[in-house]
Protein backbone atom coordinates (compact mmCIF):
# COMPACT_ATOMS: atom_id res chain seq x y z
CA UNK A 1 0.00 0.00 0.00
CA UNK A 2 1.21 3.30 -0.92
CA UNK A 3 0.94 6.34 1.67
CA UNK A 4 0.43 9.09 -0.47
CA UNK A 5 1.75 12.77 1.31
CA UNK A 6 -1.12 15.24 0.78
CA UNK A 7 0.22 19.56 0.35
CA UNK A 8 -3.01 21.84 0.79
CA UNK A 9 -2.12 25.24 -0.76
CA UNK A 10 -3.35 28.42 0.11
CA UNK A 11 -2.15 31.82 -1.25
CA UNK A 12 1.00 30.09 -1.64
CA UNK A 13 1.97 28.28 1.24
CA UNK A 14 0.64 24.63 2.36
CA UNK A 15 -1.81 24.81 4.99
CA UNK A 16 -3.04 22.30 7.33
CA UNK A 17 -6.62 20.59 6.98
CA UNK A 18 -9.52 20.47 9.01
CA UNK A 19 -12.88 18.98 8.51
CA UNK A 20 -13.06 20.54 4.95
CA UNK A 21 -13.64 24.13 6.69
CA UNK A 22 -11.51 25.89 4.33
CA UNK A 23 -11.75 29.46 5.50
CA UNK A 24 -10.39 28.18 9.22
CA UNK A 25 -7.46 26.43 7.69
CA UNK A 26 -3.94 27.57 9.30
CA UNK A 27 -0.55 27.73 7.99
CA UNK A 28 1.03 23.80 8.00
CA UNK A 29 2.94 23.61 11.64
CA UNK A 30 5.09 20.30 11.53
CA UNK A 31 7.51 18.36 13.40
CA UNK A 32 9.53 17.95 10.04
CA UNK A 33 10.27 21.72 8.74
CA UNK A 34 9.68 24.80 10.14
CA UNK A 35 9.05 26.07 6.12
CA UNK A 36 5.25 26.87 5.02
CA UNK A 37 6.49 27.10 1.13
CA UNK A 38 5.12 23.63 -0.35
CA UNK A 39 8.66 22.93 -2.08
CA UNK A 40 10.27 23.17 1.57
CA UNK A 41 7.54 20.99 2.71
CA UNK A 42 8.07 18.54 -0.49
CA UNK A 43 11.76 18.33 0.45
CA UNK A 44 11.22 17.73 3.70
CA UNK A 45 8.84 14.84 3.14
CA UNK A 46 10.55 13.44 0.60
CA UNK A 47 13.70 13.40 3.02
CA UNK A 48 12.17 11.72 5.59
CA UNK A 49 9.54 9.14 4.08
CA UNK A 50 11.29 8.53 0.66
CA UNK A 51 7.71 9.75 -0.75
CA UNK A 52 7.60 9.55 -4.81
CA UNK A 53 3.84 10.59 -5.15
CA UNK A 54 2.43 13.38 -3.94
CA UNK A 55 -1.46 14.85 -3.92
CA UNK A 56 -1.96 18.70 -4.21
CA UNK A 57 -5.01 20.15 -3.69
CA UNK A 58 -5.12 23.89 -4.84
CA UNK A 59 -7.64 25.24 -2.26
CA UNK A 60 -7.84 28.54 -4.01
CA UNK A 61 -8.60 26.87 -7.14
CA UNK A 62 -11.09 24.85 -5.94
CA UNK A 63 -12.94 27.62 -4.40
CA UNK A 64 -12.75 29.71 -7.41
CA UNK A 65 -10.70 32.28 -5.42
CA UNK A 66 -8.05 32.26 -8.13
CA UNK A 67 -5.01 29.46 -8.86
CA UNK A 68 -1.82 28.74 -7.49
CA UNK A 69 -1.08 26.97 -10.89
CA UNK A 70 2.83 28.65 -11.51
CA UNK A 71 3.74 27.52 -7.78
CA UNK A 72 2.66 23.65 -7.99
CA UNK A 73 4.11 23.68 -12.08
CA UNK A 74 7.33 24.26 -9.59
CA UNK A 75 6.65 21.66 -7.68
CA UNK A 76 6.18 19.27 -10.69
CA UNK A 77 9.33 20.43 -12.76
CA UNK A 78 11.38 21.04 -10.07
CA UNK A 79 10.96 16.93 -9.13
CA UNK A 80 10.25 14.99 -12.36
CA UNK A 81 10.99 11.54 -10.60
CA UNK A 82 7.66 12.35 -8.36
CA UNK A 83 4.14 11.37 -9.63
CA UNK A 84 1.60 14.44 -8.68
CA UNK A 85 -2.19 14.15 -8.43
CA UNK A 86 -3.23 17.57 -8.33
CA UNK A 87 -6.97 18.78 -7.89
CA UNK A 88 -7.26 22.25 -9.14
CA UNK A 89 -11.17 22.32 -8.83
CA UNK A 90 -11.03 21.65 -12.89
CA UNK A 91 -13.85 23.79 -14.86
CA UNK A 92 -13.22 23.42 -18.31
CA UNK A 93 -11.27 20.86 -20.68
CA UNK A 94 -8.71 23.37 -21.20
CA UNK A 95 -7.45 23.68 -17.66
CA UNK A 96 -7.55 19.75 -17.36
CA UNK A 97 -5.34 19.59 -20.48
CA UNK A 98 -2.72 21.97 -19.22
CA UNK A 99 -1.73 19.68 -16.28
CA UNK A 100 -2.68 16.21 -18.84
CA UNK A 101 0.71 17.22 -20.95
CA UNK A 102 2.98 16.93 -18.35
CA UNK A 103 4.01 12.88 -18.29
CA UNK A 104 3.98 12.72 -14.18
CA UNK A 105 0.90 14.28 -13.49
CA UNK A 106 -2.34 12.48 -13.02
CA UNK A 107 -5.26 14.89 -12.87
CA UNK A 108 -8.04 14.05 -9.69
CA UNK A 109 -11.70 15.05 -10.59
CA UNK A 110 -13.12 15.87 -7.52
CA UNK A 111 -16.87 15.03 -7.20
CA UNK A 112 -17.70 19.00 -5.05
CA UNK A 113 -16.17 20.49 -8.04
CA UNK A 114 -19.12 18.61 -10.37
CA UNK A 115 -22.09 20.66 -12.13
CA UNK A 116 -23.38 17.05 -13.66
CA UNK A 117 -22.22 13.57 -15.18
CA UNK A 118 -21.80 15.74 -18.59
CA UNK A 119 -19.30 18.10 -16.86
CA UNK A 120 -17.41 14.74 -15.43
CA UNK A 121 -17.46 13.10 -19.26
CA UNK A 122 -16.24 16.37 -20.57
CA UNK A 123 -12.87 16.63 -18.65
CA UNK A 124 -12.17 13.06 -18.70
CA UNK A 125 -12.65 12.96 -22.67
CA UNK A 126 -9.66 16.33 -22.18
CA UNK A 127 -6.99 13.61 -20.92
CA UNK A 128 -4.69 11.69 -22.81
CA UNK A 129 -5.13 7.49 -23.11
CA UNK A 130 -2.40 6.88 -21.29
CA UNK A 131 -3.40 9.21 -18.25
CA UNK A 132 -6.30 7.84 -16.56
CA UNK A 133 -8.83 10.14 -14.38
CA UNK A 134 -8.85 10.05 -10.62
CA UNK A 135 -12.14 9.95 -9.51
CA UNK A 136 -12.43 11.37 -5.89
CA UNK A 137 -15.66 11.13 -4.74
CA UNK A 138 -15.93 13.71 -1.83
CA UNK A 139 -18.62 12.75 1.04
CA UNK A 140 -18.86 15.80 4.20
CA UNK A 141 -19.69 13.73 6.87
CA UNK A 142 -23.08 11.60 5.46
CA UNK A 143 -23.38 14.23 2.31
CA UNK A 144 -22.53 13.33 -0.45
CA UNK A 145 -21.15 16.25 -2.78
CA UNK A 146 -21.41 15.97 -6.31
CA UNK A 147 -24.04 15.34 -9.28
CA UNK A 148 -26.15 12.57 -7.76
CA UNK A 149 -26.27 10.57 -10.68
CA UNK A 150 -22.56 10.15 -11.00
CA UNK A 151 -22.84 8.55 -7.33
CA UNK A 152 -25.65 6.53 -8.32
CA UNK A 153 -23.67 4.49 -11.37
CA UNK A 154 -20.43 3.31 -11.06
CA UNK A 155 -20.13 2.42 -14.31
CA UNK A 156 -19.16 5.48 -15.11
CA UNK A 157 -16.38 5.39 -12.46
CA UNK A 158 -12.68 5.01 -13.40
CA UNK A 159 -10.20 2.62 -12.50
CA UNK A 160 -9.11 4.81 -9.34
CA UNK A 161 -11.23 6.10 -7.03
CA UNK A 162 -10.50 8.39 -3.74
CA UNK A 163 -13.44 7.94 -1.10
CA UNK A 164 -12.96 11.38 0.06
CA UNK A 165 -14.54 11.95 3.77
CA UNK A 166 -13.03 15.86 4.11
CA UNK A 167 -15.33 15.69 7.85
CA UNK A 168 -11.92 13.43 8.58
CA UNK A 169 -9.38 15.26 7.37
CA UNK A 170 -7.04 16.82 10.35
CA UNK A 171 -9.64 15.44 12.80
CA UNK A 172 -7.22 12.26 14.08
CA UNK A 173 -10.76 10.41 14.36
CA UNK A 174 -9.88 7.48 12.14
CA UNK A 175 -10.64 6.72 8.45
CA UNK A 176 -14.34 5.99 7.31
CA UNK A 177 -14.14 1.94 6.78
CA UNK A 178 -17.93 2.28 6.57
CA UNK A 179 -17.74 4.47 3.83
CA UNK A 180 -14.44 2.06 1.86
CA UNK A 181 -16.86 -1.20 2.49
CA UNK A 182 -19.71 0.51 0.87
CA UNK A 183 -17.70 1.83 -2.08
CA UNK A 184 -16.07 -1.59 -2.82
CA UNK A 185 -19.35 -3.02 -2.97
CA UNK A 186 -20.33 -1.22 -5.47
CA UNK A 187 -17.38 -1.30 -7.67
CA UNK A 188 -15.52 -4.47 -6.23
CA UNK A 189 -12.77 -3.91 -9.36
CA UNK A 190 -11.70 -0.59 -8.57
CA UNK A 191 -8.36 0.31 -7.19
CA UNK A 192 -9.56 2.34 -3.79
CA UNK A 193 -7.45 5.22 -2.37
CA UNK A 194 -8.36 6.27 1.64
CA UNK A 195 -8.59 9.78 2.09
CA UNK A 196 -9.19 11.43 5.70
CA UNK A 197 -8.82 10.54 9.19
CA UNK A 198 -5.84 7.79 9.40
CA UNK A 199 -3.71 8.62 12.01
CA UNK A 200 -1.02 5.51 13.28
CA UNK A 201 0.51 2.63 12.23
CA UNK A 202 -2.95 0.65 13.28
CA UNK A 203 -5.16 2.35 10.57
CA UNK A 204 -2.69 2.05 8.09
CA UNK A 205 -2.35 -1.92 8.65
CA UNK A 206 -6.94 -1.74 8.55
CA UNK A 207 -6.62 0.16 5.55
CA UNK A 208 -4.33 -2.45 3.77
CA UNK A 209 -6.42 -5.56 4.85
CA UNK A 210 -9.33 -3.85 3.59
CA UNK A 211 -8.11 -3.70 0.33
CA UNK A 212 -7.48 0.11 0.25
CA UNK A 213 -4.20 0.56 -2.54
CA UNK A 214 -2.62 3.68 -1.32
CA UNK A 215 -3.88 6.16 1.58
CA UNK A 216 -3.69 10.15 1.75
CA UNK A 217 -1.76 11.14 4.48
CA UNK A 218 -0.78 15.00 6.17
CA UNK A 219 -1.74 15.42 9.94
CA UNK A 220 -0.27 12.32 11.12
CA UNK A 221 2.70 12.96 9.14
CA UNK A 222 3.19 16.53 10.81
CA UNK A 223 2.36 15.79 13.92
CA UNK A 224 4.45 12.89 14.16
CA UNK A 225 1.87 10.37 14.87
CA UNK A 226 3.41 7.97 11.87
CA UNK A 227 7.40 7.29 11.92
CA UNK A 228 9.11 6.74 8.73
CA UNK A 229 9.95 3.22 9.68
CA UNK A 230 5.86 2.55 9.58
CA UNK A 231 5.14 4.21 6.47
CA UNK A 232 8.27 2.88 4.29
CA UNK A 233 6.82 -0.93 6.36
CA UNK A 234 3.60 -0.46 3.53
CA UNK A 235 5.62 1.00 0.85
CA UNK A 236 5.33 -0.77 -2.28
CA UNK A 237 7.14 -0.74 -5.39
CA UNK A 238 3.87 -0.92 -7.93
CA UNK A 239 2.02 2.01 -8.17
CA UNK A 240 -1.57 2.15 -7.04
CA UNK A 241 -2.99 2.61 -10.25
Amino acid sequence: MHCIPVLDIAAGGVVRAVRGERAAYLPLSSCLTQSTAPLGVTAALRAQFVSTIFYVADLDAIQQHGSNHTLIQSLVTTHPDCEWWIDAGFESPTQIAQWAQHSNVRCVIGSESLHSVAHYTTLCAALPVSSAAILSLDRKGEERLGPADLWSTPARWPQSIIAMNLARVGASEGPDFDYLRRLRALAPGATLIAAGGARHGQDLECLRTQGCAAVLLATALHDGSLSPDQVRGLLRTAGPA
